[in-house]
């Protein structure tokens, strides 16, 4: 009897850990499909070709501050720098000569706030939308080896690489974590340390700080941190914005981690007092921003993402329809039963899914139209008190499509209140001067990393997206080619479609 209960247990509990295992295989499988890898990578290399030397003639370019156009002038390029800029320069023999007349040259837009997972075609989504530099803000090993690669002459924007996300979680909690957020996960000093030193000597140009983290840990980051000269940078953690001041984080990844501090200091429901809150707001804003700026911290915006919200919630359709669909990653867009994180109907994590109700609802929609304007609000009074902007998009995220998306984010910018000068130097300069890189001015010395412009964006915003040329490193892309890697990224996620996406295009 005994041993007929015992080959019974035994067989129950091969039957349980085979469960378990095949669950845990198909759980791992979702997770890394939805990172975008089974997608084909186009061939690029087919459509450019590299060219050493480029002369742009009577061209107008921008200025070094974003204010105002330089007219007449004449750029050459030489082995993927900008040798020379001024007027009536001799044209080059040897250099391929493109007509800049009545035309307007900027330094490449930089988006200082993307997630490119394993989707490598992106970074060619990048580049056709003039965007020639990113900031990955959560990077991993495969991204360090494709900035490996571009650096020795490969085809895609310059990066700068933050580490994956920091969690601080303890047990189970912290695996979990680890697993399914592809994070690094410590919850004491010496785990702290070792991770740390181990960001550091992979080459992560910074520490990605997540939101959940306690001050213990957060303290405790800063300070290993600041031994391996490496910057913290990401989301705002467990403590209070006085706290945050003086931590030593030298960048906030989204305006809204700010106001969502305020929304907690506040300390009531902003959907049932949205004007109450909105007028606390404004009484402290300016000390905000005098804080932030007393203490050299940076804010990348992603606002265009936080405007999106009541529409993704409410009217997810249509706001799918307003966006270029077509040229994202499907795995990503398609997400996983496991947690929203897709885009479309039923995996779109900001889509509504609270109670039924007429009141519900209404609360709902005060909520997030609150939300908004409480952004718009700081961003009026980070400009005000001159704190440096970067624009940025959080890109892959849903609705927030690689490279376009960036011309929307600067759209945005420019309706919240910015100057168009400002919303430039938001998307050149600052992150250049951030960076410590020889890119975002036009200048001797300096990367040769510019979009040629049809129309002028100090007049329009808009005039940004009226690309005529993309120049980086020895290449340069023109209209037709632009359409052609257009097409070929398109066809590829059609060829790796599951859902079909006719009716949102």
């Amino acid at each position: 009897m005994k041993k007929l209960w015992f080959s019974r247990l035994l067989k129950v509990t091969l039957i349980l850990f085979a469960t378990f295992i095949g669950a845990f295989i198909w759980a791992d499988n979702e997770l890394n499909k939805v990172l975008g890898k089974s997608t084909k990578v186009i061939n690029i290399s087919s459509i450019l070709s590299p060219c050493k030397t480029t002369q742009i003639k009577n061209v107008n370019i921008l200025s070094e501050d974003c204010s105002y156009f330089l007219k007449n002038q004449d750029v050459t390029i030489k082995n993927g720098l900008i040798t020379q800029v001024g007027e009536n320069q001799l044209r080059d023999s040897t250099a391929t000569i493109i007509d800049g007349t009545n035309k307007f040259l900027i330094p490449g837009l930089v988006d200082s706030h993307v997630h490119l997972k394993e989707s490598k075609n992106d970074l060619f989504l990048y580049l056709l939308n003039g965007v020639t530099y990113v900031r990955e803000m959560a990077g991993s090993p495969l991204i360090l080896e494709w900035r490996k690669s571009i650096q020795k002459k490969g085809i895609g924007p310059r990066m700068f690489v933050a580490s994956p996300s920091i969690f601080s979680e303890s047990g189970l909690a912290g695996y979990y974590y680890s697993w399914t957020r592809q994070a690094i996960n410590y919850s004491n000093a010496n785990t702290a340390e070792k991770a740390i030193s181990e960001i550091s000597e992979q080459g992560y140009d910074a520490v990605k700080m997540y939101g959940f983290v306690n001050a213990e840990m957060f303290k405790t980051t800063i300070a290993i941190a600041k031994k391996h000269n490496i910057k913290v940078i990401g989301h705002i953690p467990l403590v209070n914005l006085e706290t945050f001041y003086q931590s030593g984080q030298g960048e906030v990844a989204h305006i809204e981690e700010i106001t969502i501090k305020t929304i907690d200091e506040f300390g009531k429901s902003i959907s049932k007092n949205p004007q109450e809150y909105l007028k606390f707001l404004k009484m402290h804003s300016d000390q905000i921003a005098k804080r932030l700026k007393e203490n050299k911290i940076s804010v990348t915006s992603t606002l265009w993402l936080a405007e999106s919200f009541p529409k993704q919630r409410f009217a997810l359709k249509s706001k799918l329809q307003d966006i270029k669909l077509q040229y994202v990653n499907p795995k990503i867009m398609e997400g996983t039963i496991l947690y929203k994180l897709g885009w479309l109907p039923g995996t779109n994590g900001y889509e509504y899914d609270g109670e039924n109700t007429y009141a519900a609802k209404k609360l709902s929609q005060t909520f997030w139209n609150t939300y908004v304007q409480a952004i718009h609000i700081m961003i009026k009074a980070l400009v005000d008190h001159k704190v440096t902007i970067m624009a940025g998009t959080d890109s892959n995220v849903a609705s927030v499509v690689p490279g376009f998306s960036l011309h929307d984010e600067l759209e945005s910018l420019s309706k919240a209140g910015m100057t168009n000068s400002q919303v430039l130097y938001s998307a050149t300069v600052a992150p250049g001067n951030w960076m410590k890189s020889n890119t975002g001015k036009i200048k001797i010395g300096y990367h040769s990393d510019l979009v040629l412009l049809a129309g002028n964006p100090l007049e329009d915003i808009k005039n940004t997206k009226t690309i005529q040329y993309v120049f980086f490193d020895q290449y340069t892309i023109n209209k037709i080619q632009i359409k052609t890697i257009l097409k070929a990224i398109e066809d590829a996620n059609n060829e790796n479609r599951n859902i079909k996406i006719d009716q949102y295009l």
